[in-house]
């Protein structure tokens, strides 16, 4: 297979981790209780709402990596320099959206989901592995794409199984609506 080939598989590859993922997160979501959703320290120092928060902003720091590499600006991609930088990253972008309501987190969360596949199936192929880029989307992306939400999710999962889901029924607050989901295809 061609170098061009097979980095068209990578991204078909990719884009079918980017929405799965997703699709799982929202799943679990779906059956939490929204008062346990917003009940701080459950996941170390964040609320389930605050890792959702976390996920968006990662979804919307990598947005704007896509537009720099789309405007051939890649070399101008902002990267951590350490993981001192990455916290005080999260500490910034979790706290900015404490304020905004649940329903809003989910609904950016859709929207920077989606423009995030679209940016990426929009990418010249050849562009994924760009040798000018300090690092390869196909090195970084799999990272805040997928990899990342995918241990936040379990991490959620075992706390909701321990602590929410064992309880009795009557004993949990009353789950609030289903979350839906719109289709996240180009």
């Amino acid at each position: 297979m061609s170098r061009t080939g097979s980095l068209a598989t990578w991204r078909r590859d990719a884009v079918r981790q980017l929405r799965g993922v997703r699709k799982s997160t929202l799943a679990l979501i779906e059956r939490i209780p929204e008062p346990e959703i917003l009940r701080p320290r459950t996941q170390d120092r964040w609320s389930v709402k605050d890792v959702l928060a976390h996920l968006l902003a990662c979804d919307e720091e990598t947005v704007r990596r896509f537009q720099l590499i789309q405007r051939g600006r890649g070399d101008r991609i902002r990267w951590f320099e350490s993981m001192a930088d990455a916290d005080r990253f999260n500490a910034r972008t979790v706290g900015r959206l404490r304020r905004v309501g649940l329903k809003a987190i989910l609904r950016r969360m859709e929207r920077s989901r989606t423009d995030l596949v679209a940016r990426l199936e929009r990418l010249p192929v050849e562009s994924l592995r760009d040798p000018s880029h300090a690092y390869t989307v196909v090195d970084w992306l799999p990272t805040p794409g997928w990899t990342h939400e995918r241990d936040h999710v379990d991490e959620v999962r075992a706390w909701w199984r321990e602590h929410g889901a064992a309880s009795k029924p009557a004993d949990r607050p009353k789950a609030r609506g289903r979350v839906r989901q719109r289709s996240t295809s180009a």
